[in-house]
């Protein structure tokens, strides 16, 4: 039974969504139907989660050996095959140990998002789902109790943004580790996926066809009810989608749905007192963090 050579393994917010999807694409890479099985840390964590609408994101989570193997039982001849569950990072101190034992040394690949910027998209993921209702700052007051009560690592805002130990350790046990800033991501995609694809050792000059696409985009909705229809089952919906689906092929549907969503969402700006906190908090980390990876992040502290 094949399994993964490659885990997309973090940061969360940091572009992994739709590097799963052009990674996907690729015809000599074969990526888990599901983007974030999660086994690796479904045997550590405790469930059900507590948070607002966790449990519905914990009956998602694969949690036993066979049913994660059953993921790749449709791999052919694909050279790289991975997946992409983003929270391993952030629980290094466990995942490393359940990576090992389950899959030996594959390679490692970690996004890295401005910490500051990542609390904030966080937050707003929540927003848009309609699933936190403090303020950002009321939030990030509540974070150490939430965390305490066994609430999902989106809601930990502040924590998850601490990226030098977790990479560290990464880089410590693992022989083959590509890591990629988000900002790089997100000014040339293209050519960080294709550095990818000459990381996996698959055809470089393969090009995408969602390349100019953006994936799980944060923000508040101006209109809830299109929001609501373009995410969530209803029964218009269900009327209308064989109509559709034998009028526009499934790559266009997936275009225009995205289009109207990220055209439907407005982004706030943070408390400018709030950002100088989170800038002071991270300092110390950002710099550590620069020296391992031997990348200048001093743009994050602007």
């Amino acid at each position: 039974m094949p399994l993964p050579n490659f885990l997309i393994v973090g940061a969360a917010k940091s572009g992994t969504t739709a590097l799963y999807h052009y990674l996907k694409e690729h015809p000599d890479i074969f990526m888990s139907p599901i983007k974030e099985p999660k086994f690796i840390t479904s045997n550590f964590l405790k469930f059900p989660s507590k948070g607002v609408g966790d449990e519905k994101e914990d009956r998602r989570i694969i949690r036993d050996w066979q049913s994660y193997k059953n993921l790749f039982y449709d791999v052919k001849n694909e050279k790289a095959i991975g997946e992409a569950s983003v929270d391993n990072l952030y629980f290094y101190e466990k995942s490393i140990f359940y990576i090992k034992k389950y899959l030996g040394d594959p390679k490692i690949i970690i996004g890295l998002r401005n910490p500051i910027e990542r609390a904030f998209s966080a937050y707003l993921h929540l927003i848009r789902d309609e699933r936190e209702y403090l303020t950002f700052e009321e939030a990030l007051e509540q974070e150490e109790q939430r965390i305490s009560n066994n609430w999902r690592l989106i809601w930990h805002y502040k924590n998850v943004g601490f990226y030098y130990k977790q990479v560290k350790a990464y880089l410590d046990n693992f022989s083959n580790v590509k890591i990629y800033l988000y900002d790089d991501f997100k000014e040339t995609p293209l050519a960080v996926v294709q550095d990818i694809f000459r990381f996996l050792e698959v055809d470089d000059s393969f090009i995408p066809k969602t390349i100019k696409m953006r994936f799980n985009v944060s923000g508040i909705p101006n209109n809830k009810f299109l929001h609501n229809f373009l995410m969530k089952p209803n029964t218009l919906k269900s009327i209308v989608r064989p109509f559709v689906k034998a009028l526009i092929p499934k790559d266009m549907r997936m275009k225009i749905k995205i289009k109207l969503l990220q055209k439907n969402l407005k982004k706030p700006q943070m408390n400018p007192e709030t950002k100088e906190y989170l800038k002071n908090l991270y300092k110390e980390d950002m710099l550590k963090l620069q020296e391992l990876i031997k990348r200048d992040l001093s743009h994050w502290l602007e």
